[in-house]
């Protein structure tokens, strides 16, 4: 048993959550079995292959798409203990950051999930616009120089430490300082968690749907996730919760196609069009070889 860390800074758990938690992103799924779990279930025959072992691996893409999820499904592939810690919320701490730190290097092997580095470690004078006057999800506020020094001497510092696979998050890559992704001891790996597909997004309404008792016979979730496009994960859910209160303000037994209609008219999708290009644009212009093993 793991020691749950009663803050809201950092955690450090056994995890719970696997890749059947999290809808869709076949492909991302099969890229951190390789970049994450492979490394820390087979280490020695990488060694032997002389194939190397990623330093550290950022995911990047838009928010609600379960990215921490991926990042716990992999520790629990693993077999190994799961350390969170929240950029948000690590802003200001200092102290607390490297205590975080040292937690992981106490706990692996493990996975390190860091979340949000672009608070932590903001690119100076990068463009966050998507398209004219769309600044959608822009961070309010960033870490100081002083802590974001603070957090790359954290970085380099577990560096090489056996067991210990160092894992990060950002919405966007572009927007993160790019000392802690060329360096290649630091995030030397990258996975794109792209804008959900039609497919990504049949596969999370299956998730939210099979919580739902009452869902009629006409329903069918690939003609709803067709329809959802610029969804992402905390869309969907709120599109069934939507749908079963249109049922329930009808007095209704069953949700009926018509009740996820109405609510697809009710809520809006996160991802905007151009959202949706520049993500892709940012990806197409991306070194392409940090993608691979």
């Amino acid at each position: 048993m793991h020691r749950k860390l009663q803050n809201i800074f950092y955690e450090v758990r056994d995890p719970v959550l696997g890749w059947d938690d999290v809808g869709g992103y076949a492909d991302v799924k099969e890229t951190l079995r390789e970049m994450v779990c492979l490394p820390l279930k087979k280490p020695e025959l990488i060694r032997r292959h002389n194939l190397g072992l990623p330093s550290g691996v950022m995911l990047w893409g838009p928010l609600g798409t379960g990215i921490t999820m991926l990042a716990e499904a992999c520790a629990k592939e693993a077999g190994v203990s799961f350390v969170y810690i929240s950029g948000q919320e690590m802003l200001g701490k200092g102290q607390e950051l490297v205590e975080a730190f040292d937690c992981a290097i106490h706990e692996a092997p493990c996975v390190l999930f860091i979340s949000d580095c672009e608070w932590l470690a903001p690119r100076a004078g990068c463009d966050y616009e998507w398209g004219p006057g769309n600044f959608r999800a822009i961070p309010p506020t960033f870490a100081d120089k002083e802590l974001t020094r603070l957090f790359i001497e954290q970085i380099d510092r577990i560096h090489g430490v056996e067991g210990l696979m160092l894992l990060g998050s950002c919405y966007r890559i572009d927007t993160v300082d790019q000392a802690i992704i060329k360096e290649k001891k630091r995030f030397n790996r990258k996975v794109f968690v792209h804008p959900p597909t039609a497919i990504d997004r049949r596969g999370i309404l299956d998730i939210y749907m099979a919580r739902m008792p009452n869902l009629a016979a006409d329903i069918d979730p690939q003609r709803l996730a067709e329809a959802s496009e610029g969804y992402v994960g905390w869309d969907i859910e709120s599109l069934c919760k939507r749908a079963t209160v249109n049922a329930i303000k009808e007095d209704a037994t069953v949700v009926t196609l018509a009740h996820f209609e109405k609510a697809l008219k009710e809520i809006r999708q996160f991802l905007t069009p151009d959202m949706t290009a520049k993500y892709h644009q940012i990806r197409d212009m991306d070194c392409p070889h940090h993608y691979e093993f």
